[in-house]
């Protein structure tokens, strides 16, 4: 090859990586200003794929990978050896795939979390509670069966009379888990003539309750107790985790 064909080739490389470049600039600003809900499946994972190849075209590398999978759930989802079958896929195209899995992952942990904190945690849950037992002049246990988005599927008033271990109506509130198929759990009852903060028989309670559902994968979220003197959260006092 020549000097005038070398200078040539050259040339063209600098110029598809120059398109490609500001290719990559656009996108990038695209998806800043308006997200990419709107866009089609290939085009966040053709975004995705540009911090793991530098130059090339990651569009076409991203429609294989749709229709390999499917879906982009479907390509997160795919075993990382599975991905490297893939034509123009190496190692860190699809390290960086499956990293968006396992970010994705704690994000929603994280995110959950801070959701059951402001929601469950918060003076509107105490505020709720205490609306329960208005006007209550004997002690009453309540519950509150809810669903993976925190929907209220049922409330239940499931004993009424002085709380303790031997009376703790587990039995009862077992059926309505099945029954409401619920995943997460809040208690509640009132001292309506005493102070909300817990007794050892509250916290003994709390402890069991909490010990029991959490094999059958129901969450306590919080127990709350309403006394004459104010609402506490037993989540918030420490003796939930």
């Amino acid at each position: 090859m020549n000097k005038m064909q070398e200078s040539s080739k050259s040339s063209g490389n600098n110029k598809t990586e120059h398109l490609h470049h500001g290719h990559r600039v656009r996108k990038k600003e695209q998806f800043l200003k308006s997200g990419i809900a709107h866009l089609p499946e290939h085009e966040p994972l053709e975004f995705l794929l540009y911090y793991a190849i530098p130059r090339g075209d990651t569009n076409a590398i991203a429609h294989r990978l749709i229709k390999r999978f499917g879906t982009i759930a479907g390509v997160v989802n795919a075993p990382y050896e599975e991905l490297l079958t893939v034509e123009g896929v190496g190692n860190n195209a699809a390290s960086l795939i499956c990293f968006a899995k396992m970010f994705s992952q704690r994000y929603l942990q994280s995110h959950a979390q801070l959701e059951l904190k402001r929601l469950f945690n918060s003076d509107s849950l105490k505020e709720f509670c205490n609306s329960i037992f208005v006007g209550t002049m004997e002690e009453e246990f309540h519950c509150l069966y809810l669903n993976d988005n925190l929907d209220l599927l049922s409330r239940e008033k499931v004993c009424t009379g002085k709380l303790n271990e031997v009376t703790l109506p587990l039995r009862k509130i077992t059926r309505s888990v099945f029954e409401t198929n619920c995943s997460r759990l809040v208690i509640t009852h009132n001292h309506p003539a005493g102070s909300c903060i817990p007794s050892r028989v509250d916290i003994d309670s709390t402890i069991k309750i909490q010990d029991v559902y959490s094999k059958m994968e129901v969450e306590l979220i919080d127990h709350i107790i309403v006394g004459r003197d104010g609402t506490t959260s037993m989540r918030e006092s420490g003796y939930i985790e």
